[in-house]
């Protein structure tokens, strides 16, 4: 079998391009090949020979010599092993060699027995077939057989070499001829210079262009024909070009004609075997139009305008700095290319860019605007107008076209088109005046707005004829001057409409300046604000209204809280009396249940009156230095004899990380804190109850506290555990009736909550127990040492005058003995004007002054007597006694120069503690 496996090795393709090179295959029977094959025939007497070409997929026969074949395919070839390599390939026996014994022309006619071939090989080393004989019996070649053999095959390569450069010499006289042909007609001027410049060759168009016949020309060199200015110049390129080897050199001079025209002539030289070939063209349009080119760019660079130059095929070849600074295309970007492809982008009108090419294409200049894009990609509007330059034939030359930037013509155009659109079709009404205010025009929605029509409006200022009759024209007269000093200006003004109803208009007015800083124009938009004015009206008289009730309830609050606390006072103030002057066991208990239900009475109206007191915020916290551990310390001793009723345990577990002083409203925390507890213990018996205070956190200003409040009572249900913090209301129906109480006390204890921001977790599981927990940040405050005279001796009220000031003889009476007990003297005015007489004529140690009394109150009171001149009536203790918890009393303690206010019903030992505080200091 053949070695080939129909995948060709880099050396059998370029072993065929050599074979294809000679131009030999599929030619006809030539009698030099044939001449050899009958050579080898007779030199080796045997009976079959060839010369044969090996191509791709066949033996390609050139001669043949005792077989009739012209190809076959070369898997049945022998001669596909010669190729292998360079020497004799020989088979002495086909039959005895297993390659070949299937072989057709083994098996069947001719019936080869014997082969013998030589490798055709050319100058190049390349295999290109063979010269082969066939015995039809075995055989074999001597030595010198084979070297004959390989000798008449380096002959037929001879003339396959030989064949080859026969036509190539044929080809190049051809391409000569056709040269020559081409240069007669040629319209350039084609010449042959030897090394001295001297002319050995030139065509017939050196008389067409320069006026010399063929063979004047040849007796002229150069220089001859170069025009003078140019000598120096064209000699020294041709020197430079020699001296560097240059093979070729482009040279631009002008030529002196016969009839002494001057022509501008582009000459190429290339040099050769000490010969220079050259063509020259006639560039004098040429030139001129550069000329003219120039004098344009020079124009062109100076103008604002972009310019650009594109060649017939739309490809541009110039443009100016101006086009540059417009587009932010430099001439490096769009040299060569066409100006649109770069310009475009997604909002460009594709279709507009087709009919100006198309334009261009039938010789057609143009003007056009487009949405184009610079090279940042932003979006630029382009005027461009287009002129088509045509040559001599008609043929578009050149293209020049002037781009102008009208970006912001274009803005400005589609801001006014929208404006007019906006202003046609918006319900707002404008109205454009000229410089002096004089309306020029109007919308439809400022014509039905007014009921006037335009024709009506025009001419005239706005103002006169909308407001003539009503107080705002000094207003109009103001903003007219505004708008004249460049300034914008809104108003609000009642106008009346055609058909005699009033309308409240806003009017606002933005003037439009000229380049001189002038004011051009006016621009008013109006809108009806007659439902807004009327609305507005509406809110101020409610707010007003809601002022008057809340007034109202203000003065209700002082009034109940007055009339309720004054006979409390009187019944808890008897009863604090009874129970100290010894009473009869028997009457104890009695006392004691009085004392309880008067007491019980006053939390549930505190309760009411703390409540309403949130709910109209009157009520703010007050931040002082205390103590919490000593807090916690007297709430927990003050509440044990309800916790023994009940067979409870209360403690107290204090976190001893807690600073020892933090500022806060002590009093408000006192009562969240009692309000828990209480309820703690109340739904509580024989269980345990707990106040559990910890640090939660600190930083440098403020110290988080969480305050925990547990018990093992009855529990509340998951579903009531929001509930219960709504007002007048409890976890059952059964509650108040069983335990007592308003439902107000945890609404309350939420609210004084929130004014800390803090809120209320609860986790309670029924018949289990509750625990109520919250957290409060308090302000740090600095250790303050122990004041002086925080004993409770009595010493200190021994023959200290004392005037109480009360329209209720019950309080005077409960006030002297209280207070007489403790060795104070006690004289008592019922009004305000004896109290001041009183006054100027005794001299007393503190005053307790009543705030609601008939004539003039305690406030009126404390006035007077401040005004009165004297270092006593300036300096002596004015203590109120009042039954109010309004917070602008508060202030008005202050204002009329009161030391402090105690609030009733009162407590002894509060008393006891001020009255202390007071006349330890006149001691010392």
């Amino acid at each position: 079998m053949p070695i080939n496996t129909g995948v060709w090795s880099p050396s059998e393709k370029e072993r065929l391009c050599a074979l294809y090179a000679y131009h030999i295959l599929d030619t006809p029977v030539e009698k030099s090949f044939d001449n050899l094959a009958k050579l080898a025939t007779q030199i080796f007497n045997i009976p079959i020979a060839l010369i044969s070409l090996l191509d791709k997929e066949r033996q390609w026969v050139k001669s043949s010599v005792g077989v009739v074949l012209k190809e076959f395919p070369r898997k049945q070839s022998f001669c596909e092993y010669t190729i292998q390599g360079n020497t004799v390939f020989e088979i002495c026996d086909t039959l005895k060699d297993s390659r070949f014994t299937d072989y057709p022309v083994v098996v069947s006619e001719p019936y080869i027995r014997y082969y013998a071939g030589a490798p055709l090989i050319d100058d190049h080393g390349f295999v290109l077939g063979t010269l082969c004989v066939f015995d039809l019996v075995p055989r074999q070649f001597t030595d010198s057989q084979k070297e004959i053999l390989k000798g008449i095959a380096q002959e037929v390569v001879v003339h396959l070499i030989l064949k080859k450069k026969d036509e190539q010499i044929r080809s190049s006289i051809t391409r000569c001829q056709e040269l020559l042909d081409i240069t007669g007609v040629s319209p350039e001027i084609h010449c042959i210079l030897d090394y001295r410049g001297k002319v050995l060759f030139v065509n017939e168009a050196v008389t067409r262009l320069l006026g010399y016949t063929v063979p004047e020309a040849m007796e002229l060199g150069l220089l001859d024909v170069c025009y003078p200015e140019d000598i120096p110049r064209v000699m020294k390129s041709i020197a430079d070009g020699l001296g560097n080897n240059y093979k070729e050199l482009h040279i631009d001079f002008r030529v002196v004609g016969r009839d002494h025209i001057i022509r501008w002539i582009s000459w190429s030289l290339v040099s050769k075997n000490r010969r220079w070939y050259t063509y020259g063209r006639d560039i004098t349009d040429n030139k001129k139009v550069e000329s003219d080119l120039m004098k344009l760019s020079f124009v062109a660079s100076k103008v604002n305008n972009a310019v650009v130059i594109n060649d017939a095929d739309n490809h541009v070849t110039w443009v100016n700095a101006a086009f540059e600074k417009i587009t932010g295309f430099s001439l490096e970007d769009v040299k060569g290319k066409r100006l649109g492809d770069l310009i475009i982008g997604p909002n460009t009108d594709l279709e507009l860019i087709d009919e100006v090419r198309r334009l261009t294409k039938q010789r057609q200049s143009f003007t056009i605007d487009m949405l184009a894009y610079r090279k940042d990609k932003k979006e630029i509007w382009l005027s461009v107008y287009n002129t088509v330059v045509l040559d001599d034939r008609g043929n578009v030359e050149i293209e020049v076209e002037i781009i102008i930037d009208i970006t912001d013509k274009k803005r400005a155009e589609e801001e006014l088109q929208v404006l007019s659109m906006v202003a046609s079709k918006t319900n707002t009404g404008v109205n454009i005046q000229d410089n002096e205010g004089i309306t020029t025009w109007v919308n439809q929605s400022l014509e039905k707005l007014t009921g006037y029509k335009k024709e009506e409006l025009y001419g005239h200022h706005l103002g006169n004829i909308l407001s003539p009759n009503f107080y705002d024209q000094e207003l109009i007269a103001t903003s007219r001057d505004k708008s004249k000093n460049n300034q914008s200006y809104t108003i609000e003004v009642l106008a009346e409409k055609k058909n005699g109803s009033t309308v409240w208009l806003s009017v606002s007015n933005t003037p439009i300046i000229n380049s001189k800083g002038k004011v051009e124009r006016q621009i008013d938009l109006i809108s009806d604000i007659t439902q807004r004015k009327q609305i507005e009206k509406e809110m101020i008289e409610a707010k007003e209204q809601a002022l008057k009730l809340s007034e109202a309830k203000e003065m209700f609050l002082s009034v109940m809280s007055h009339e309720i606390r004054t006979p409390l006072n009187a019944v808890i103030g008897m009863t604090h009396l009874l129970l100290d002057n010894d009473p009869k066991i028997s009457q104890i208990d009695d006392l004691n249940i009085l004392k309880f239900s008067g007491e019980n009475l006053l939390h549930i109206i505190n309760d009411i009156l703390d409540f309403t007191k949130m709910e109209t915020g009157k009520m703010e916290l007050e931040v002082f230095p205390f103590n919490l551990k000593t807090l916690a310390n007297d709430i927990i001793n003050s509440l044990q004899v309800n916790v023994r009723k009940k067979g409870n345990q209360l403690n107290l577990v204090f976190d001893p990380s807690i600073p020892s002083l933090i500022s806060g409203d002590k009093n408000r925390l006192y009562q969240i804190l009692m309000n828990f507890l209480g309820n703690a213990i109340k739904f509580t018996e024989n269980g345990q109850v707990q106040l559990i205070l910890t640090l939660a956190g600190q930083n440098e200003k403020e110290s988080v506290i969480r305050f925990e409040i547990t018990d093992n009572g009855i529990g509340i249900p998951k579903d009531k555990q929001s509930y219960i913090f709504e007002t007048f209301t409890q976890a059952k129906t059964d509650i108040s009736r069983k335990y007592g109480g308003t439902g107000l006390g945890l609404a309350i204890t939420k609210k004084l909550l929130q004014m800390f921001n803090s809120d209320i977790i609860v986790d309670s599981t029924e018949g289990e127990g509750t625990t109520f927990s919250f957290e409060i940040a308090f302000s740090k405050t600095a250790e303050i040492s122990a004041s002086p005279g925080n004993s409770t001796e009595m010493s200190v009220f021994i023959g200290k005058r004392i005037l109480v000031v009360d329209d209720n003889e019950i309080n005077i009476l409960i006030a002297k003995r209280i207070l007489s007990k403790w060795g104070l003297e006690i004289e008592a005015a019922v009004n305000g004007y004896e109290a001041i007489e009183k006054i100027m004529t005794e001299s007393f140690d503190l005053i307790f002054m009543d705030i609601k009394m008939p004539g003039i109150d305690g406030f009126e009171t404390t006035g007077i007597i401040r005004d009165i001149s004297g270092a006593y009536y300036k300096q002596v203790p004015i203590i109120a006694l009042t039954a109010s918890t309004l917070k602008n009393d508060h202030y008005k303690f202050n204002e009329c120069g009161m030391n402090g206010h105690v609030l009733k019903p009162f407590n002894p030992e509060e008393i006891k503690k001020l009255l202390f505080g007071f006349l330890s200091r006149e001691k010392e």
